[in-house]
Parts: C-alpha cells; sequence; structure tokens
C-alpha cells in the first residue's frame, strides 16, 4: 500500500496546491521528514497519516491506507471504527472544554468576588492538576476559575489591578496550554488572546515572557512556524533587557524561552538555527544565578525532542538516554520525558523499546495516554505493524479505547 499511500498524497496536495515544505509548516514535521515520507524512503505511520489527512482534509483516506498496509485491519467497519476512536477518544476530556469555551465568549464580571487569596489557592489547585496530569479535573474547574478571576479583576482596588491582572494572565496561560495538549485549537487561540492582553496590563515582565511562550505553541501548532519563531526570540529578547536576567526566575525562564525557540525551528526544519538556540540556552543556564524552574536535565529532554523533529532519532535517543527521570520536577515533565522517548524509538523502528516507554508514560500520567493523541496514534501503529507480539499491547488497546 505504500505505492497508494504515496501516489494519494500528491493528488491530496496538488488538490491544496500545497509544497512538501508546506505541509511540513502545517503538520510541524521537518520539510527533510516529510520528503522521505512522501517519497517512499521511510514507511507512513498512522500518526503521520493522521496529521496529512488532518492538514489536507482527507476524511481519513490517507490513515486508511497505511493501518491497511499489514493486512491486520482489511475491513471496511474496522478501518472506520479504528479512524472514529482516534479522532473522538479525548472527547470525554475535551468536551470538558466547551464549558470554557461558553465562559471564555460570555465572562460575566458581575458575580460576587471572591477574597483574591482565594482565588490565588485556586489558580495553585489549577497548577497542581496540570502538573499532575489530571486533566479531566482541570477541564472542570477552569471555567469557574475564569469566572472567579475576572470577578476579581472587576473589583480589584487600584492598588491591586496589576496583581489581579498577572492572574488572570496565569490562568488563561493555563487554559491555552491545555486547550493545545488537547488539540482544541480554537480555545488555545482564544485563551492566549486573552492572556497576552492580561499579561501586559499587568506590567509584570515575567508573565509577559512566559505568556508568549504558550503563544508560541499555539502559533507553531497551528502551522504558523516563522510567526511562531519570531514571537518567542523577540520575547526572550525582551526579558532579559528588562530585567537583566538578575534573579534567577527570569534567567530560568529566558534559558527555557531559547529552548523553545530551538524546538520551533526544529519543526521549521532550520537545523542550524535549532541547535544555535539550544545551545545558546545552554550558555543563559550556565551563567545564570542559582534559582528554581529549567535547568540543565530539562534542556535534555528538549534537545531529544529536537533530534526527533529533525529526524535524528537516534540522536533522540541519546539525548532522552542522558535525562535524569527522577529529576524531572512534575508528572507532566516525566510524562512529556516518555513520549519523546516513546516517538524517538518508534522513529528508529524499534517497537519494543517504543511499547515499553509508552506503557512507563501509561504508569506516569494514566490520563496522558488516554487523552493525547499522541498515545493513541502510536498505540495504533504499534497495532497495525508487524513484529513480535508485544505482551500487554492488546489489553493497552482495550483499556484506552482502541482494541
Amino acid at each position: 500500500m505504500v505505492a497508494e499511500f504515496r501516489a494519494l498524497l500528491r493528488l491530496l496536495m496538488a488538490r491544496q496546491g500545497w509544497t512538501m515544505p508546506a505541509l511540513a509548516r502545517h503538520c510541524s514535521y521537518s520539510r527533510q521528514y516529510v520528503w522521505e515520507v512522501a517519497t517512499g524512503r521511510k514507511r507512513a505511520t498512522p500518526e503521520v497519516a493522521r496529521a496529512f489527512d488532518v492538514a489536507l482534509r482527507a476524511g481519513g483516506s490517507l490513515l486508511d491506507t497505511v493501518t491497511a498496509d499489514d493486512g491486520t485491519v482489511t475491513a471496511e467497519g474496522d478501518t472506520m471504527r479504528r479512524r472514529t476512536v482516534l479522532a473522538g477518544a479525548s472527547a470525554a476530556v475535551g468536551g470538558a472544554l466547551t464549558g470554557v469555551a461558553g465562559v471564555l465568549l460570555h465572562i460575566d464580571p458581575t458575580e460576587a468576588a471572591a477574597p483574591v487569596g482565594d482565588v490565588r489557592a485556586a489558580i495553585r489547585q489549577a497548577r497542581a492538576d496540570f502538573a499532575a496530569v489530571r486533566l479531566r479535573q482541570l477541564s472542570a474547574r477552569l471555567p469557574s476559575l475564569i469566572t472567579a478571576v475576572e470577578a476579581a479583576r472587576e473589583n480589584a482596588t487600584s492598588g491591586r489591578r496589576d496583581e489581579t491582572a498577572a492572574m488572570a494572565a496565569d490562568v488563561y496561560r493555563l487554559t491555552a496550554r491545555l486547550a493545545t495538549k488537547l488539540h482544541e485549537h480554537g480555545v488555545a487561540w482564544a485563551a492566549v488572546d486573552r492572556a497576552t492582553r492580561a499579561a501586559h496590563q499587568s506590567g509584570c515582565s515575567r508573565a509577559v515572557a512566559q505568556v508568549a511562550r504558550a503563544a508560541t505553541v499555539v502559533l507553531r501548532r497551528s502551522g504558523d512556524g516563522d510567526h511562531a519563531q519570531r514571537v518567542i526570540v523577540d520575547a526572550a529578547h525582551r526579558l532579559r533587557t528588562d530585567t537583566k536576567l538578575a534573579d534567577g526566575r527570569d534567567a530560568s525562564l529566558y534559558a527555557e524561552m531559547l529552548a523553545t525557540a530551538a524546538y520551533t525551528a526544529a519543526a521549521g526544519d532550520r537545523r542550524d538555527e535549532a541547535w544555535t538556540c539550544a545551545g545558546e540556552a545552554g550558555a543563559a543556564l550556565a551563567a545564570a544565578p542559582p534559582g528554581p524552574g529549567f535547568g540543565v536535565n530539562e534542556l535534555e529532554l528538549f534537545r531529544s525532542g529536537i533530534a526527533r523533529l529533525l529526524g535524528d532519532f537516534g540522536q533522540a535517543v541519546d539525548h532522552a538516554g542522558r535525562v535524569r527521570v527522577d529529576l524531572l520536577p512534575t508528572t507532566e515533565r516525566r510524562a512529556r520525558f516518555w513520549q519523546d522517548a516513546a516517538l524517538a524509538w518508534w522513529g528508529r523502528g524499534r517497537r519494543r523499546e517504543a511499547w515499553e516507554a509508552l506503557r512507563e508514560a501509561e504508569r506516569v500520567a494514566p490520563q496522558e495516554v488516554r487523552y493525547r493523541p499522541w498515545a493513541r496514534d502510536l498505540a495504533s501503529g504499534l497495532l497495525s505493524t508487524p513484529g513480535p507480539q508485544l505482551s500487554g499491547l492488546r489489553e493497552f488497546a482495550a483499556r484506552t479505547g482502541l482494541g
């Protein structure tokens, strides 16, 4: 079915008037990797085929050619069932964002304001949910939290307006990050717009920088990698100018922004720029005063993702091997490690190692693999590619709705 996939891909690209670089931008893959898949030099995984389907509005036709390739999913009903599951398995949690979308469209700040201290405590709990990958709980918590923080802003005295604006920026940034994880791009755009305005109103350089980083991810996921790169680089330079990076928290954030710039460049297949930015992030950490936050261990995790995006899967595995998983600060970061490791091994064609990393991701953060598209796509790929039976994979598929 490789020839069928290639022929259909060429037809769909011609219909859209797209080149391979354009498809790469829309899917956040490197141009080199898209070229290798499109020319048959690399096998198209279900994850890749699904991304192409969405970008080219193909209705799942590319995914069908891939899932039928080894004869395991050839019946029309089975193919349709799998595609439906892949497209909608996150509905249980993503549907909760409908309430968030409604609040974003119509915020009623006239509700009675809770004490600012209570709102701050609620924000801390929401952050804890995100850090622990409690996606369902956070989705349910956000509508009332958005309403509460806007009521706090509306009722703030002149001396607390900057403070409550910074709180609002934090809430909207968290909303954008959750929506991005769940591929709810409309909610992500609305949230990052509100976060940007609130951050600028707060006058806090750190808040502005943090929101710019969230905006970069939304832009990159929307296929506008060039704009995303300008946003993150400009914001990093502003943070350095405004704060002189004298505080360890600002220095750490600056390095994290450079790492984000490196990852964004890699998504656009700008190899030299990606590794230059990663090097600058390392230099910034070396020069930073002691402080909490992003450090050399987290940067190594970024390097693994950068190499993977550039199609250097062996290098991605090497970088992942240097990460101290036990030192990653949150469950969300540990889940991200196992995501990068699983996808790097999968890119190398190592099914067993990819499955072991996916299983670790489930152990660390069950909601990560249940609701995130990458995990479902990888599991589908493992099921549909030939090779030795992987112990526990079919049970995993049943738990996550793929079996």
